[in-house]
């Protein structure tokens, strides 16, 4: 098995084993056990149900077992994507799970896609780094926009990527 430079394996022999899959309706209380490692506010099972029902699509990377190890919610409208939800299980992160999840979904959209939008919390120091790899820019700021366990709130960044 090669190495990089840094003697760490390389992100395809790091994530073998995970298969990329579309959620269906019985896998929304799997995604919100995932939301609940994942985010300080996450997704119900009842809103990714609603999300698949309006006709966004939830990708997943699916272990051998059957486990959702991540995932994340796309909506299309016109010529752009927005993400709407990236949630990586904790035992699957720091592997480059969440960067792979996105490459292959962003190789897969249709060519009539030109741009990609997100907000990312501002506090979000490890999904603003992924984001920033792949090439997404800030392009501005949404005040107050997240709410915070202490009840006060946070700013989002909105984040886009040209396909």
């Amino acid at each position: 098995m090669n190495t990089s430079p840094s003697g760490h394996l390389p992100i395809t022999d790091m994530i073998t084993g995970l298969t990329l899959d579309k959620a269906a309706s019985p896998d929304c209380e799997a995604l919100a056990l995932l939301a609940r490692s994942a985010h300080s506010h996450p997704w119900s099972a009842g809103q990714y149900r609603d999300s698949l029902e309006s006709g966004h699509d939830c990708w997943i990377f699916r272990t051998d077992t059957g486990a959702i190890a991540a995932c994340c919610v796309v909506s299309r409208l016109f010529d752009e994507v927005e993400v709407l939800d990236v949630a990586v299980a904790p035992e699957w992160r720091r592997r480059g799970v969440g960067a792979s999840l996105l490459q292959q979904i962003f190789s897969s959209l249709p060519e009539d896609v030109a741009r990609v939008l997100l907000e990312v919390r501002a506090s979000n120091r490890a999904g603003r780094a992924l984001y920033h790899k792949l090439g997404f820019s800030e392009d501005g700021r949404r005040k107050n926009y997240y709410p915070k366990a202490d009840g006060s709130r946070e700013d989002a960044l909105l984040m886009s990527l040209i396909l």
